[in-house]
């Protein structure tokens, strides 16, 4: 999990203005759209700049969802990374160390309440202070701000664009306490496609070790 912690795309609209009902309505739709999908799959960049070493990693990956907790989320070289989720449990594990971290699926709820937002699955309103950021010209990429309303050091402030042709997340910026920044923008995106179940419960190799942290807070 410590490797998934996101800067910020630039519109014509610089100014950070309280979402109104009206830019707040246009994430309401994105929310039904996402609940409306059975499932989706979709390709990502993603971008991790650290702060302290003022160095950034660029890496591509995919993501696979089934609600309502089914996950799967895979990241290419130079640091692979696949990431599980289902019903039972979470699998972070790391193939070029031969190392696996195994929690219980609460875990989603603090350390990676990010993967519920890429989802679809969390109620923006309910959880973050939203904030309107901007507008691209077309008007069809708008951008937020969002604060959460519980503490979380490892997502302190989300920008979030949103395609309001497509209704879906376009990009997403997540800011940790440390000011380290996580970016992911989605370069393909399927909803309702073919996907096996099967798929969501890792098999590891014999020669993984295992750091099980399942039940622990």
């Amino acid at each position: 999990m410590k490797k998934f912690l996101t800067a910020c795309l630039v519109f014509c609209l610089a100014a950070v203005l309280p979402a109104r009902a009206e830019e707040l309505s246009v994430l309401r739709e994105v929310e039904k759209s996402y609940q409306s999908m059975k499932n989706f799959r979709a390709e990502f960049t993603q971008e991790l700049f650290h702060r302290e070493s003022n160095t950034t990693q660029k890496r591509t990956g995919s993501i696979e969802f089934m609600p309502p907790a089914f996950i799967y989320w895979q990241t290419n070289a130079p640091d692979r990374e696949i990431i599980v989720s289902n019903k039972k449990e979470v699998w972070n594990y790391l193939p070029d160390e031969d190392l696996a971290y195994h929690y219980s699926p609460e875990v989603l709820d603090t350390s990676h309440a990010v993967l519920s937002v890429i989802t679809g699955q969390a109620k923006l309103e309910d959880s973050f202070e939203v904030e309107f950021l901007s507008k691209d010209d077309s008007n069809v990429l708008q951008e937020f701000t969002l604060y959460p309303l519980e503490s979380n050091p490892q997502m302190v402030e989300i920008t979030l664009t949103v395609n309001t042709k497509e209704k879906r997340i376009q990009k997403i910026v997540v800011l940790d306490f440390f000011g380290n920044l996580n970016t992911i923008e989605f370069t393909a995106f399927k909803a309702n496609t073919n996907l096996d179940k099967k798929h969501f419960y890792l098999e590891l190799p014999d020669n993984v070790e295992i750091e099980d942290h399942f039940g622990k807070k």
